[in-house]
């Protein structure tokens, strides 16, 4: 297995995409760090299917992500997918919900980054 004895966290990874890439890397042998949104039974199902742990961080907020990477420590992967959209013309756009797209489409991927960049230099091997 490709992966084994790496952490991968990957947010945005209780359904769809991220889940997808959960599961794609759980099955190279990385050990999953979940992140997200849902059912709590779903998330403890899909948390149990991987052997993987959860941290259900508010990507939007910049020290529930340190809260985070406190946690979890360290990761040799990480997988920036959560992100979310809104559609309007830009006169109806509303600035909560622009800021709410910028936080987490941008700010938290930043964010994420930053924190996991410094653990990946020191071993010498990060994606």
């Amino acid at each position: 297995m490709l992966l084994t004895g790496k952490r991968a966290l990957v947010t945005g990874s209780t359904s769809g995409i991220g889940l997808a890439v959960a599961k794609a890397l759980h099955a190279e042998g990385a050990d999953i760090v979940l992140n997200g949104l849902g059912d709590p039974d779903e998330i403890e199902a899909i948390r149990a299917e991987l052997d993987a742990q959860f941290n259900g961080a508010n990507l939007m907020d910049p020290s529930a992500i340190e809260a985070m990477f406190e946690e979890v420590g360290p990761v040799d992967i990480l997988v920036n997918n959560a992100g979310m959209q809104h559609v309007a013309p830009v006169e109806d756009f509303p600035v909560a919900k622009w800021d709410a797209v910028i936080a987490l489409n941008l700010n938290a991927v930043f964010l994420t980054s930053r924190l996991a960049v410094p653990g990946m230099i020191a071993k010498g091997w990060g994606r």
